[in-house]
């Protein structure tokens, strides 16, 4: 069997993996492209790898073939591809870096890499780069879900401006997930209310449990529930648990809560918080011995982060 005739029945065995899933079929297609050091079969070979998760052996074969063309069409497709597989291997500087240059200048991808260097700017999850990432998808006709996220996060984060924004557009692309999160970043009674609905019939009890928090600051009953939604179904991490109780805490003084937020901090091993709390616990009970704890988590903090 020729090269092009391997090369083809890989891409084939690619195409049937994406309906299937079957991930059989990338094995080998690996067997067909190895010893194959064609610019198109690097290629195939790179984007299979990284459909493996071998991210890797794909980034060198993706830099194989760049070092092998000089073809400005190829250069942009394996880029672009490149790109991806840096994205999903979390190397999200590498794979800005790249998208930054091909949606810049003239080529086949510039739309394509456009599209996900805004979703990188998203995962890189700062206010600069979720804001480059909004200028991105505002240029774009079609608005598109990754501009609600945008617009949330800098709502969320002192940019005010683009909560409206997000509900609007949330409710135009009919996303009821996005739309609970675009109302629960609103301070008004009547928005977390009705965040609180859309959680419900998501059946997302996280959800619920977060817009409960929220609404605990005009009915505070309303936080004891939403801690008994996460501990009834499980849901939430043992530090979701801990600010709960914390909070709580503070706002009952009932040492109760204080020490079950410490017992959830111990699983979590939140040192900083259960440095804190012993302290705070201490001026309740057991002075010498909750000091001690605290010293403790404090040396334990700080030869972690320091």
């Amino acid at each position: 069997m020729g090269d092009s005739s391997r090369l083809e029945k890989a891409k084939a065995l690619y195409e049937e993996y994406k309906r299937k899933k079957d991930k059989s079929l990338l094995d080998e297609a690996v067997k067909l492209l190895q010893g194959d050091d064609s610019v198109a079969s690097l290629n195939q070979l790179g984007l299979i790898y990284t459909e493996l998760e071998r991210y890797q052996e794909a980034e060198e074969v993706f830099r194989k073939a760049l070092r092998k063309t000089k073809n400005e069409e190829d250069l942009a497709i394996i880029k672009f591809n490149l790109a991806i597989c840096l994205f999903k291997k979390k190397d999200l500087t590498s794979a800005y870096e790249i998208l930054k240059e091909l949606s810049v200048t003239k080529n086949v991808m510039k739309v394509h890499s456009q599209r996900l260097l805004a979703k990188v700017c998203l995962a890189m999850g700062d206010i600069k780069h979720v804001d480059e990432a909004r200028a991105i998808l505002e240029n774009f006709d079609e608005p598109t879900e990754d501009l609600i996220v945008s617009y949330i996060y800098l709502a969320r984060n002192g940019r005010r401006e683009y909560l409206k924004k997000a509900i609007e557009l949330a409710q135009l692309l009919g996303n009821k997930r996005l739309l609970a999160e675009a109302l629960l970043s609103s301070e008004a009674e009547e928005d977390l209310k009705k965040a609180l609905v859309l959680f419900r019939e998501l059946k997302d009890v996280k959800g619920e449990a977060r817009a409960l928090y929220k609404l605990s600051f005009y009915n505070k009953e309303l936080l004891y529930e939403a801690l008994q939604k996460l501990e009834e179904y499980g849901e939430g991490t043992d530090s979701d648990k801990v600010r709960l109780l914390n909070e709580l805490y503070k706002r009952t003084n009932l040492v109760d809560f204080l020490k079950k937020a410490i017992s959830y901090a111990e699983k979590a091993n939140e040192t900083l918080f259960l440095a804190r709390a012993y302290v705070e616990l201490s001026k309740h009970e057991n002075e010498v011995e909750n000091l001690r704890k605290a010293v403790k988590y404090y040396e334990e903090f700080i030869s972690k982060y320091f």
